[in-house]
């Protein structure tokens, strides 16, 4: 080798070798920086350690008591697995039940429509129902205003059926002779005229003179056809036992669902009447009567009592 060739090879170990230390020297340098950093880090991380330490002393005391649980809690788990056999065959049970259940639904779901039917067939039924107890309602308070009418008469009533009951025998001799007289006419007129025989007979003294109704509702005869037999025979049943047996001041409420008439009927004064040097027993009766809410006729009408002992309209 030559001394050139030999001169060249050193100078390049030399720079090699300067490379290498001046590497090492920055390997040095970051180490040494980087051991500064982890320095300033020691506190921070004991800190924590410590920290973890005391935290690490709880955890295991609650470790050791969980441990100390583990016993009863399998034993829990080994008693609850016993019953696990009994539920599946309880279950098991039940579901054998389940198709009888759906078969008894099934048919109870078949009987619904005709149920249903019937419900509806009542539901139609019930505006009648209501309205016949409302009637009824109606009747009631109507039953109860007289009931309470009547109480006060009731000692007087008493005392005449006990002097009606006493005359009893001597009318009997006379409804037999009467029996005789009908059965005589019987043979010289017609059942019409032995019918108002005793009609007359037997409720003259009780009764209103002339048309009844007109005489009581003051209504033309082309008004009193609203009214029906029924309707006109609640009017004098009524007129007739104010004028016969009220007193001043009592009302009667009378009504006939079937024709929707509804009246008030009340004894309203007393009086005496002079006629033909008569003196007569007057009565005054204000009438209110309705059909279906509408009112129909409200006046005062005064009667008269004849010698004969019907009721006359005193014009």
């Amino acid at each position: 080798m030559t001394d050139t060739a030999k001169s060249g090879a050193q100078l390049f170990a030399t720079y090699v070798l300067s490379l290498a230390m001046f590497a090492l020297a920055a390997a040095l340098i970051y180490f040494a920086y980087e051991v500064s950093r982890v320095s300033t880090q020691i506190p921070d991380i004991l800190n924590s350690v410590d920290h973890t330490s005391e935290q690490v002393g709880p955890i295991i005391s609650e470790v050791v008591e969980i441990r100390d649980l583990i016993p009863d809690i399998l034993h829990e788990v080994e008693e609850t697995r016993k019953l696990v056999p009994p539920i599946l065959k309880e279950v098991e049970q039940a579901r054998l039940q389940i198709p009888p259940i759906l078969k008894e639904v099934e048919q109870t779901r078949q009987q619904i429509p005709p149920i249903l039917k019937e419900v509806e067939a009542v539901r139609k039924e019930v505006p009648a129902v209501l309205k016949s107890a409302d009637n009824a309602s109606y009747a009631v308070v109507v039953m109860s205003k007289e009931i309470k009418a009547t109480r006060p008469l009731v000692p007087e009533i008493l005392k005449e059926v006990e002097t009606t009951r006493e005359s009893i025998p001597p009318l009997l001799d006379r409804a037999d002779a009467m029996i005789d007289r009908a059965r005589v006419a019987g043979q010289e007129a017609s059942s019409g005229a032995v019918s108002g025989f005793f009609k007359g007979l037997i409720t003259t003294p009780f009764t209103l003179v002339g048309d009844a109704g007109k005489a009581v509702t003051g209504m033309s005869d082309e008004e009193i056809k609203q009214l029906t037999q029924k309707d006109l025979d609640l009017i004098e049943t009524t007129a007739l036992y104010l004028l016969n047996n009220g007193v001043k001041g009592e009302a009667k409420e009378i009504s006939n669902p079937d024709s929707g008439f509804s009246a008030t009927i009340k004894l309203v004064s007393e009086s005496t009447s002079e006629e033909d040097f008569t003196t007569m027993e007057c009565r005054t009766l204000f009438y209110d009567g309705y059909k279906n809410g509408k009112r129909l006729k409200t006046v005062n009408r005064t009667f008269c009592k004849e010698e004969g002992g019907g009721w006359d309209l005193d014009l």
